[in-house]
């Protein structure tokens, strides 16, 4: 009857002492990172801190996805960062034993560096100037069309009127074409984050854009599904957002 009764403790002790460990299993981070543009962001470095010298570290899929694991229930301070981006820091992320961890969406923003990306000058010519939609990405005045083009070259300068002047010409000497149409009017009706691509013409203009004593601005706009691709990332951000308030 003894020897039966310890065996029944041992075995009570031996659940139990599974029991709990099985509760103080490690836990794991997931979340999604998305740029400036509402865009999900790939390959950008997310980690944590565990001591002072060593880190867990993983990198975001194609679609900004990430998962950090195995990590020890405590709290966490989980950084995110990549080429041409600023460090985004999220304190306070608290680990649970045998739990995944859900982050609130991750905004990175575009790092203002001096030694960002210029304009490409063409060597054959010149006078024409081209920005591809890599650097309208990390241009810090991206959302402002007239302040983008002028950062293109120190012959291009912003009059009082917010109108486009090259190289001191008179008021509506600047030409705008949008995808090979020309424009009646200025860049105002056109959203910056439409941009394609943008080449400016400083002088020696092409005959296919007529005769003009100012400068020429070309526009190639994105395609309508990477806009509508941007819009439904933007508005599910704002949903979720909306939600967590």
């Amino acid at each position: 009857m003894m020897k039966a009764t310890i065996q029944l403790i041992l075995s009570l002790l031996i659940l139990f002492s599974n029991s709990a460990i099985s509760q103080t299993g490690p836990g794991e981070i997931k979340g999604k990172v998305f740029n400036d543009l509402v865009e999900p962001e790939p390959y950008i470095e997310v980690w944590v801190d565990i001591t002072g010298t060593k880190k867990l570290t993983t990198t975001t899929d194609e679609k900004g996805s990430f998962t950090i694991k195995p990590l020890d229930p405590g709290t966490y301070v989980v950084y995110a960062t990549g080429f041409g981006y600023d460090t985004t820091i999220i304190k306070k992320v608290k680990v649970t034993p045998d739990h995944i961890t859900y982050l609130n969406d991750i905004d990175i923003s575009a790092a203002v560096v001096a030694e960002r990306k210029t304009p490409i000058i063409i060597k054959d010519d010149p006078t024409l100037i081209r920005m591809d939609s890599d650097q309208i990405k990390v241009i810090p005045v991206r959302y402002d069309p007239v302040a983008m083009i002028e950062s293109m070259s120190p012959e291009i300068k912003k009059g009082a009127d917010g109108e486009l002047y090259f190289r001191g010409s008179r008021n509506g000497a600047t030409i705008y074409y949008v995808d090979g149409v020309k424009l009646r009017s200025t860049l105002a009706n056109l959203p910056a984050r439409s941009y394609g691509s943008i080449q400016v013409y400083t002088g020696g203009i092409p005959a296919k854009y007529g005769d003009t004593t100012g400068g020429v601005v070309a526009i190639e706009t994105q395609g309508y599904f990477s806009l509508w691709r941007q819009e439904k990332n933007r508005r599910e951000i704002a949903r979720k957002k909306a939600l967590r308030n």
